[in-house]
């Protein structure tokens, strides 16, 4: 299941469809720690800080653009942690056959893309949707994390927010290393949008 010789962290999930495809961590990690995960890891920055910070938690990366995922692996690599895996998937996809039910402590998605044309809106990560299989792999005090640099998709995903059942806001510390993008947008004076939601 998970491919760890040879230096290796990524995680390979094919011919998983042939059966239950619920993936087990502990099988994943070796381990019972916690689990959290960034969705859209780009070159790893965030990540690689976290997993360096939180050895005694789990980090599952996930990202669909192979040279980032590659970049992010081999810095990973070349730090010799093991509380790190690596999947190249459609993050929807991922989340709603592969995770398993009240299974992750905090999800991290960091500056998605927007999608700013209107006939575009369908493609952007963060629906009702999508929500409702954050909420059903979130374990009880599990948080879900998101920032963004961009006005209209944060009222969007306010809007999405506003409708669960199951997550109410909480106050977040925002510790850790700040992401490739975040740098930039700060550095163009663009405000930040954040948001923190527990189960």
């Amino acid at each position: 299941m998970s491919n760890i010789q040879n230096g290796s962290h990524y995680l390979d999930l094919d011919g998983r469809y042939d059966e239950d495809p619920t993936l087990s961590w502990c099988e994943v990690f070796a381990n019972n720690h916690p689990v959290e995960i960034e969705i859209g890891i780009g070159k790893g920055r965030f990540l690689i800080d976290a997993v360096e910070r939180q050895p005694e938690v789990n980090f599952i990366g996930v990202e669909w653009a192979a040279k980032y995922l590659r970049l992010a692996h081999d810095r990973m690599v070349k730090k010799g942690f093991e509380n790190i895996r690596f999947i190249r998937a459609d993050a929807r996809e991922f989340v709603e056959f592969f995770v398993p039910t009240a299974s992750v402590q905090a999800y991290h998605i960091y500056f998605p893309d927007p999608w700013p044309k209107k006939k575009h809106h369908k493609r952007r990560l963060i629906d009702e949707e999508f929500l409702e299989e954050v909420e059903r792999t979130l374990e009880p005090g599990g948080e879900l994390r998101i920032a963004t640099d961009h006005t209209q998709y944060y009222e969007a995903v306010l809007g999405v927010l506003e409708k669960s059942r199951w997550l109410r806001e909480i106050e977040g510390h925002w510790d850790g290393q700040r992401t490739n993008y975040e740098e930039k947008f700060i550095g163009q004076g663009k405000p930040i949008y954040r948001k923190v939601m527990e189960r």
